[in-house]
């Protein structure tokens, strides 16, 4: 069920022009065959770009589960109810093909099995993966920002079964 020998690594591209590191969540949000450098401003044409592989720093570092929990939260004034693909004590890959912003700040409301009311969680999408891909892989990578010990207990207690971190 859980992969511990995972190695995670992000594709980042690098700016033809003036040789900075765009990451791939940046180019996943910009459709179109051609996008401003976030660094120097020049139009960049996606055919041009060098594919870099890079270990992801600073990215996962907690154990995973594959999950489907509800998961609800505000999203430009709109109530959303949405499913989990995995979760960890420190995130969530949530599926969704609505658009969202990097950094940009959720509140969530996550329903967990045998817990009578929902984790109230603050979190900060981190990655965004909505373009070219299959439905089922299509999502937004929630890094928890503020979570009461409460909710994190539970939410560890929840995940033990899957996994021996704990």
């Amino acid at each position: 069920m859980h992969d511990n020998n995972k190695t995670f690594k992000r594709n980042k591209q690098e700016c033809p022009q003036c040789g900075e590191i765009i990451n791939d969540a940046y180019i996943e949000q910009n459709p179109f065959p051609e996008f401003p450098c976030p660094y120097c401003g020049t139009l960049i044409d996606t055919s041009s770009l060098k594919n870099l592989e890079f270990a992801a720093e600073n990215e996962r570092t907690e154990e995973r589960i594959s999950a489907t929990l509800t998961v609800s939260y505000d999203s430009y004034n709109e109530f959303i109810t949405e499913y989990t693909k995995e979760v960890s004590k420190g995130g969530m890959f949530i599926n969704t093909k609505r658009h969202h912003e990097v950094n940009e700040i959720v509140d969530l409301s996550l329903i967990v099995p045998g817990i009578d009311k929902p984790l109230i969680i603050k979190g900060e999408v981190v990655h965004i993966k909505i373009q070219n891909v299959p439905d089922e892989d299509a999502g937004i990578g929630v890094k928890f920002i503020e979570i009461d010990p409460e909710s994190r207990k539970a939410l560890i207690d929840f995940m033990k079964p899957y996994n021996n971190s704990e």
